[in-house]
């Protein structure tokens, strides 16, 4: 299998927005431009833009900018194509594509650098998810998962395993995206596949954050019941870190204010208070890199903000979201937070 089909694991994910080719089309209508004029000023084949605008080719970045300033857009087509590296140098792009060409043709006998190149580039595509839209994401991430899902269920030998957790955190991943993109039914199932997959080998922490984003996904539905159900039962899976058991602690504690349940909510909160300051940034998961003790302080603002405690809420979010890195604190993901903190402020 050559290198230029394993779309979903290149070594450099290009994400295109679905909507590019109308939005081209859209765009050369509205400036009265023919194929061939749009050629005059971009240098651009006319076959070529045929193609841009029919999707039958994907643009990459530099294309995208190219069409964009010919166009006039103002960035728009520039910002629906992103393209993140999976590695440093050219070599190590080289040889990981290489492995992973051998591993799609030959998967019983993968081996352990494969596997690692198929976890660096779903880091990869996680990176690019605190810059740009999820449902420009998806279609890689979803042939991503298609093919190391195919690939974990073909393979054999040592490194199986492995490869089965790579795959179980790919599919996690393509439901957090769904979720996102508010496509509930297709997360619901990714979420829960992973969840079991996550159980069946032993991944504890893995198996919490599958139920962590569900209950992220209830809250987006609006239901208190199974956003306090998701996140409880992430707060119960075996073996799961201090991390992640506190910060399922504090959206259940979220979930139950909405409910009502103050009382049930308090009792709660004193047990997630006092897992806290025993919880440590050394039980930070590679897999949930995200998951610091200073990230607790965004679903500390959550759960206040649950209990009516606006003043304390608006405190913890602020304090949480300015923690973030620069390029997340603009991510998609991040809105109900944003959010949460302008209405805690509010009622302060």
């Amino acid at each position: 299998m050559s290198k230029a089909v394993i779309d979903g694991v290149r070594l450099m994910a290009r994400y295109v927005d679905p909507r590019f080719p109308e939005q081209m089309r859209t765009l050369r209508h509205a400036r009265g431009l023919s194929l061939k004029g749009l050629y005059r000023l971009a240098h651009v084949s006319v076959s070529a833009l045929s193609e841009y605008e029919t999707g039958r080719r994907r643009p990459s970045a530099e294309m995208a900018r190219t069409l964009d300033l010919a166009l006039d857009a103002g960035g728009q087509l520039a910002a629906m194509v992103v393209e993140t590296p999976h590695a440093t140098t050219a070599e190590e792009a080289s040889e990981a594509a290489d492995r992973v060409a051998h591993a799609m043709s030959a998967p019983r006998v993968i081996d352990a650098r494969a596997v690692d190149a198929l976890a660096a580039a779903l880091a990869a595509h996680r990176r690019a998810d605190d810059d740009a839209d999820p449902v420009l994401l998806l279609p890689a991430v979803r042939a991503g998962q298609a093919q190391v899902q195919r690939l974990a269920a073909e393979a054999r030998g040592p490194h199986a395993r492995a490869l089965r957790v790579v795959a179980a955190e790919w599919t996690q991943f393509t439901g957090w995206l769904h979720a996102q993109a508010r496509q509930d039914a297709e997360a619901v199932r990714l979420l829960t596949e992973s969840a079991i997959q996550a159980v069946q080998l032993s991944v504890p922490n893995l198996a919490c954050q599958a139920w962590g984003f569900r209950g992220y996904l209830e809250r987006q539905r609006g239901v208190p019941a199974r956003i306090t159900r998701a996140f409880q039962t992430a707060a119960e899976v075996p073996g799961a870190s201090r991390l992640h058991r506190v910060d399922a602690m504090l959206n259940t504690i979220h979930g139950l204010g909405l409910m009502g349940e103050k009382r049930q909510a308090l009792d709660l909160l004193g047990q997630a208070n006092d897992m806290t300051t025993s919880a440590g940034a050394d039980e930070v998961d590679p897999a949930s890199y995200w998951l610091t003790p200073a990230w607790l302080r965004i679903p500390m603002g959550m759960a206040y903000l649950g209990l009516d405690r606006a003043g304390d809420a608006a405190q913890n979010l602020r304090a949480g979201l300015e923690a973030l890195p620069a390029g997340w604190q603009g991510a998609e993901w991040a809105t109900e937070y944003r959010d949460a903190l302008v209405r805690a402020e509010a009622a302060a």
